[in-house]
């Protein structure tokens, strides 16, 4: 046979419990309610009664302030009895609700009503006969009507109407009485409940703080923990009060500022500070306390921190608040950046020397352009009439070093075309306005002017982007121009097109070409690198070096796909975000 387990016990105890106080808790209620409504009809029984008592009370009141003036004709007697007129509808009108649920005293109440109206009707004219024909008249007034009579009535109709109460009050008593000693009784049974409720309580209650135990001990490791986290870190951390006095310091803030935790501990803050850093400081704890204006809390900031032996240096701060209980406490995370900044000052001397050698490179293009091309055209200029005037002078061997030494200055005015160009790139910035690429390839093709046996074709719309539009042309006339030069082909085919690759424009030129060997990649992208010889392909070498450095000023990439025979293929990306916001027809972004 199964036994069951000390949890499936409790848990039944535990319910056994609650469908006790339930059913207890049910009757009680049930008592309660009872006792409820026989106290209310009590409390309704006596106010009829304490009613009735006050409408007969109210009425004697009237009739005395009557005969006052009847005796004296001052109408200071008749105050009351104007005040008693309003009394006695309130007091019948309460009678009405009190009596709603009683028919046998609502019925009543009618007939109360008509005896107070007729009562006040002979007074009214008793009040009369006095006001006009005097005193003598009104005692005849009063003598002659039904006065006592009536008054007698009224009042065995409210003493009929006070027994009657008087009677249901005794068996409410009675009946309250009886549901007092269920509720007692009830009550009883709910206690002895409870108790057992209890005691099953103080078991669960005691298994809870053995396991709030547990978890304290883990609350107490866990602090444990922190604070070596705190002891071990490699920032400095400080926290301070409301007043800014210092409660935690750790080693590597003992470090930092050269004191110990000991020496600061209670001490304001602004003792690590250099003025007027520190006279500000407790200002500035003021001021948010007062209107909540952060300038340093939740964000770090930059600030300057003073030793012990008074030097300073900066240091990176970021602060947190934190509540422990109704205390405010404010931690600081700080951190010793001199060397970030020793080393942002180098950054600064090697921008520095950066844009010296700019400017070096500036002054050797105009050394170049104006004092290297001067004797260089003049070179040209000289072996151009010599060419003119002297060819038949010349045998065979003498026109081929003619025609060499034109072509020789041809490319050295092109190389130094080139160098110009390539210096030129990133340092001298145009407009960037929104250049049509469909527009700006075409242009680029009629200044190349590609032989009958050349076609170009540009596979889809081109998108419209924003750059230096000499820059643009600069990239496409130099691969295009190499897919040219360099055709083997009896049919050449060129191809020009682009795609959207996540957020880039990714454009192709493509040809049917020679094609170019593996190992040559990388090496046909560096300055003055040509792969044939310059006097059978005329050459500088500046034209992929400056379309790599085009597209990388761009934040885009350039490389190549080849097949060596079957052709070649350049591909270099532009950004979106920097190069246009259109996407060519038929393209997904």
């Amino acid at each position: 046979m199964n036994r069951l387990s000390i949890e499936t016990k409790v848990l039944g105890g535990f319910g056994a419990a609650l469908a006790v106080l339930a059913v207890m808790g049910f009757l009680a209620y049930q008592s309660t309610q009872d006792f409820v409504r026989t106290s209310d009809s009590i409390a309704r029984s006596r106010e009829i009664t304490e009613t009735l008592g006050k409408i007969f009370s109210v009425l004697s009141q009237a009739e005395s302030g009557q005969r006052g003036y009847l005796f004296t004709g001052d109408e200071a007697f008749l105050q009351p009895r104007h005040g008693a007129l309003a009394r006695l509808e309130e007091l019948v009108a309460r009678l009405k609700q009190l009596t709603v649920d009683y028919p046998e005293q609502l019925q009543r109440v009618p007939e109360v009503e008509r005896r107070v109206a007729e009562r006040f009707a002979l007074l009214d004219r008793v009040l009369a006969a006095r006001r006009t024909r005097g005193f003598e008249a009104a005692q005849q007034a009063l003598r002659a009507g039904p006065g006592i009579a009536e008054m007698r009535k009224l009042e065995t109709l409210i003493e009929a109407m006070e027994g009657t109460e008087r009677a249901r009050l005794e068996w409410l008593a009675r009946a309250a009485q009886s549901g007092v000693n269920r509720t007692l009784l009830t009550f009883s049974l709910a206690l002895l409940s409870s108790v057992a409720f209890l005691f099953l309580l103080f078991l669960t209650i005691r298994r809870e703080i053995g396991e709030r135990r547990q978890a304290e001990q883990a609350l107490r490791d866990g602090e444990a923990r922190l604070r070596a986290i705190i002891h071990t870190a490699a920032e400095g951390i400080i926290v301070i009060d409301e007043q800014g006095r210092i409660d935690r310091f750790n080693p590597s803030a003992e470090r930092m500022f050269g004191y110990t935790e000991a020496e600061v501990a209670g001490k304001n803050v602004s003792v690590l500070m250099p003025s007027p850093y520190r006279e500000r400081h407790d200002e500035y704890i003021t001021r948010y306390l007062k209107t909540g204006e952060k300038r340093v809390i939740g964000a770090g900031r930059e600030v300057v921190g003073q030793r012990r032996d008074a030097t300073t240096f900066p240091v990176e701060l970021a602060v947190s608040e934190m509540r422990l209980g109704a205390r405010r406490l404010f931690t600081g995370i700080v951190r010793d950046i001199s060397e970030r900044k020793r080393a942002e000052e180098r950054q600064a001397r090697l921008l520095q020397e950066v844009e010296s050698a700019n400017e070096e490179l500036k002054n050797f293009a105009y050394v170049v352009s104006h004092d290297l091309k001067a004797p260089l055209r003049a070179i040209g200029s000289l072996a151009d009439w010599i060419a003119a005037d002297n060819a038949d002078k010349f045998d065979a061997e003498g026109q081929e070093h003619l025609r060499l030494l034109l072509s020789r200055v041809r490319r050295m005015d092109s190389l130094i075309d080139g160098i110009l160009q390539y210096s030129r790139v990133g340092r001298l910035k145009e407009t960037r306005v929104a250049v049509d690429l469909n527009a700006l390839v075409r242009e680029v093709i009629d200044l190349l002017q590609p032989p009958e046996n050349i076609a170009v074709h540009i596979d889809n719309n081109l998108p419209t982007v924003v750059a230096e539009r000499t820059r643009l042309q600069q990239v496409f006339q130099n691969l295009l121009g190499n897919a040219i030069k360099y055709m083997d082909k009896p049919r050449g085919e060129i191809h020009i097109g682009c795609t959207a690759e996540n957020g880039m424009w990714q454009f192709r030129v493509s040809d049917n070409g020679p094609g170019i060997e593996t190992r040559h990649f990388d090496r046909i992208f560096q300055l003055f690198q040509t792969l044939t010889p310059r006097d059978r392909v005329e050459s500088t070498g500046v034209g992929l070096a400056l379309v790599k450095k085009i597209v990388e000023m761009y934040g885009g990439r350039i490389w190549l796909e080849s097949t060596v025979g079957q052709g070649s293929t350049f591909y270099f990306t532009l950004p979106r975000l920097t190069a246009g916001a259109s996407i060519p027809h038929g393209e997904a972004s």
